[in-house]
């Protein structure tokens, strides 16, 4: 019981810092179909160097056109990430994943299409799991989503890809 309540007041203190720092990635969206298509096979890694340096890799797989609980237009984004630190951890607390419009970073959405719980359960050293993060849009143009180590001096992007939604 009282690991299920640290996890949720971890949660939400976390959830604050993600709604400031946004997370975003996926494929583009077919405007006709509302459905999503990705513009690029594989998020790509900032460099060889970078991806050496970090505990964690990251790949922003899929992204889908959806409404927010409002009714808003917004995107959920599909990561796999695998935790190749010492210690377990969860995606929300090992990765800081941002989605931006015209420069502006997205606020988090809340839709009922996916398991939010998925980013705040841990995974241990060596393991892979897939999680899911919606985010809400400000107009039609591109999304670009980049992640990068939370907890980090330099903030290296670990991941990043540009999605259509128009």
């Amino acid at each position: 019981m009282k690991k299920k309540v640290l996890a949720i007041v971890t949660g939400i203190a976390l959830a604050s810092c993600v709604v400031v720092t946004g997370c975003s990635g996926g494929s583009a969206s077919d405007a006709s179909s509302g459905s999503a298509t990705n513009s690029a096979s594989q998020a790509e890694p900032a460099s060889t160097a970078s991806q050496a340096e970090t505990k964690y890799v990251v790949s922003i797989d899929d992204c889908q056109v959806t409404t927010d609980y409002e009714g808003k237009p917004a995107i959920i984004v599909t990561y796999t990430w695998t935790n190749d630190s010492d210690k377990a951890t969860s995606f929300m607390v090992a990765v800081s994943a941002k989605a931006f419009q015209n420069g502006v970073q997205l606020d988090t959405g809340i839709v009922s299409d996916i398991d939010a719980q998925s980013s705040m359960s841990e995974i241990k050293p060596g393991a892979t799991a897939t999680v899911q993060q919606a985010y809400v849009l400000d107009d039609q143009s591109d999304v670009t989503v980049e992640c990068t180590e939370l907890i980090s001096f330099d903030n290296t992007v670990i991941a990043e890809k540009t999605f259509s939604v128009a």
